[in-house]
C-alpha cells in the first residue's frame, strides 16, 4: 500500500511546513513540538517529499538533503550511538544526492565506527563526512531527529555540546531538527545544555492538530483505502468531535463508517468516549501530558485559572486555543469530556501564575496586587509551606538597602505589607488560611486551606 503521504496537496500542513522550510532555508536549526498521535510521522514523510521540498526551497532544494536519523533505532543512548546512527542515516538515504561511490566511501566510515566502538572515532567521522559533503560538494545537511526527547533528556552535556561545534564548523551549511514531544526547555536544565539549546530555543514550531482543509482531505483518505463511504453529518461529525487532531480522527473515522453510530437520543460525546479505540486516543494524549499540564487542563475545565506558563506550551501543542474570550478551550470536546473524568484538581487552592503575576484563590483570579505584594507573594510561594522571617523578607523586598540589625524588628513595612496582601487574597483575612503567621518566627504560605492565626 502506497504511503498516504504522497497523496497530501502542497498545501497540506502548510502552516508548519512553510516557517519549517524558511528556517532550513536562512540554515537555521528548530524543534518541532507535538503530542501524542498528532500526525508526526505523516508530516515527516510529507517534508522527505522531493516535490515539496522543491515547492518549498526552490533552487535550493537541488543542494539541500534532509537526512532522518530515527533515534528509535538508536543502539544506545551515548555519544557513539548518535554518531554511528548519524553515519547509518546518511549511507541509507535514498534522495540521490551522492552517487554509489560517494555512499560507499560513507559505508566505509560507518563501517569503521562500529567496529571500534570509539565515541571520538565515531565524531571525527561524521566530522569528516559533513566537511567532505558540505565543502567539497557544496551539500547543506539537514540531521531530522525524531523521537529526540529522551536523547536530549540523557546524552551527557558534552556530547550535545559537540553536536553544536559539528554545527559552528560549517556554519549555515549544517543545521538540525528536533522532533519532540516536549518543549527542549523542559527536558533538562537549560544552562547545562545552554550552546546546543541557543541552536533551537528562538525556532519551536508546535505540531497541531489540522486545519479542517487537511482533516477532510485525510478522512476522505481513510474511507478510500477501505473502501467505504461517509455521509456529510457523520463528516461533520467527526470534524467536531476530533477537534482536528488525526489519531482520534482516524479513530472515529474508523467506528463511523463501519456502520458504528450513536442512537439517536444519545449524547454524542458520550458515546464516542465509550468507545475503545476513541478511548485509547484520549488516554495516549493524556499520558503523554507532563503532570503540571494535566493539573493546568484540569484546572481550565473547571473554569479555574491556570499557569500562563503552562498555557502557552499547551496551546503551542494545539491542546488549548484561544477563544477570544478570555479563557481558552481544549481542541476537542471528547477530549474536554475526559479531562473532566481523568483530571484531578488536589487540595490546592492557592495558584500563583508568575507569568501573569495572577493569582488565584478558591477559584478566584485575583490580578489588582500592587508591585510588593506580588513581590512579597512570590518570595512566599517559592518557600512554600517554610516560614520565612520578617528580616528575610526585607532582604528579599528591599534588595538595595542595607538591613540594620537593630532596626529590623522595629520595621513595620512587612506587617503591613502582609495585612494589605491578606485583604487581596484571603477569603476572611481576619481568619487567614493560606498566608499564616508563625508566632515568634514569622510567616508562611501554604496552597491548602489552613486555619491561621489573625495578628
Amino acid at each position: 500500500m502506497s504511503d498516504p503521504a504522497h497523496h497530501h496537496p502542497l498545501s497540506y500542513r502548510v502552516e508548519i511546513a512553510a516557517p519549517l522550510f524558511d528556517l532550513l532555508r536562512a540554515g537555521e536549526s528548530a524543534a518541532v513540538v507535538g503530542p501524542a498521535s498528532m500526525g508526526k510521522s505523516r508530516l515527516l514523510h510529507f517534508l522527505l517529499r522531493p516535490d515539496v521540498q522543491q515547492h518549498y526551497l526552490g533552487e535550493a532544494a537541488a543542494h539541500t538533503w534532509l537526512v532522518l536519523v530515527d533515534c528509535n533505532r538508536l543502539d544506545q543512548v551515548s555519544e557513539w550511538g548518535l554518531y554511528e546512527l548519524m553515519l547509518t542515516s546518511l549511507t541509507e538515504d535514498t534522495s540521490g544526492r551522492v552517487d554509489a561511490t560517494q555512499r560507499e566511501w560513507l559505508n566505509g566510515l560507518r563501517r569503521e565506527a562500529i567496529t571500534a566502538g570509539s565515541a571520538l572515532l565515531a565524531r571525527r567521522h561524521v566530522e569528516l563526512a559533513t566537511r567532505i559533503l558540505c565543502r567539497e560538494h557544496g551539500l547543506r545537511l539537514c540531521f531530522i531527529f525524531d523521537e529526540f526527547d529522551e536523547i536530549y533528556r540523557t546524552l551527557p552535556a558534552p556530547a550535545l555540546a559537540n553536536l553544536r561545534a559539528l554545527r559552528d564548523a560549517d556554519r549555515y551549511r549544517v543545521c538540525y531538527v528536533l522532533m519532540v514531544r516536549d518543549h527542549p526547555g523542559r527536558l533538562r536544565p537549560r544552562d547545562e545544555v545552554e550552546g546546543f539549546y541557543e541552536l533551537i530555543s528562538r525556532s519551536v514550531i508546535g505540531l497541531k492538530p489540522y486545519t479542517e482543509e487537511d482533516a477532510r482531505r485525510v478522512i476522505a483518505q481513510i474511507v478510500a483505502r477501505r473502501r467505504r463511504t461517509v455521509t456529510p453529518s457523520q463528516e461533520a461529525a467527526m470534524l467536531a468531535l476530533s477537534g482536528g487532531h488525526p489519531g482520534l480522527l482516524v479513530a472515529l473515522c474508523d467506528l463511523l463508517s463501519n456502520g458504528h453510530a450513536a442512537p439517536a437520543d444519545a449524547d454524542l460525546v458520550e458515546w464516542a468516549l465509550a468507545q475503545p479505540q476513541v478511548a485509547e486516543e484520549c488516554r495516549k494524549l493524556w499520558n503523554g501530558l507532563a503532570e503540571d499540564e494535566q493539573f493546568a487542563l484540569s484546572r481550565l475545565v473547571h473554569d479555574i485559572g491556570a499557569s500562563y506558563t503552562v498555557r502557552e506550551l499547551l496551546a503551542l501543542k494545539g491542546v488549548i486555543r484561544p477563544t477570544g474570550e478570555g479563557s481558552p478551550e481544549l481542541f476537542s470536546p471528547l477530549f474536554h469530556r475526559y479531562v473532566l473524568s481523568e483530571g484531578n484538581l488536589s487540595d490546592r487552592e492557592l495558584w500563583l501564575d508568575e507569568g501573569a503575576t495572577v493569582v488565584w484563590v478558591e477559584g478566584k483570579r485575583i490580578d489588582n496586587l500592587s508591585r510588593l505584594e506580588f513581590e512579597l507573594l512570590r518570595h512566599l510561594s517559592r518557600r512554600l509551606a517554610q516560614v520565612c522571617t520578617r528580616e528575610e523578607i526585607m532582604v528579599a523586598l528591599y534588595p538595595a538597602e542595607t538591613l540594620d540589625p537593630d532596626r529590623a524588628g522595629a520595621d513595620n513595612r512587612v506587617d503591613t505589607l502582609v495585612r494589605r496582601l491578606r485583604k487581596a487574597i484571603e477569603p476572611t483575612p481576619a481568619h487567614p488560611r493560606y498566608l499564616l503567621t508563625v508566632r515568634g518566627h514569622g510567616y508562611k504560605l501554604v496552597d491548602t486551606p489552613e486555619a491561621g492565626a489573625a495578628e
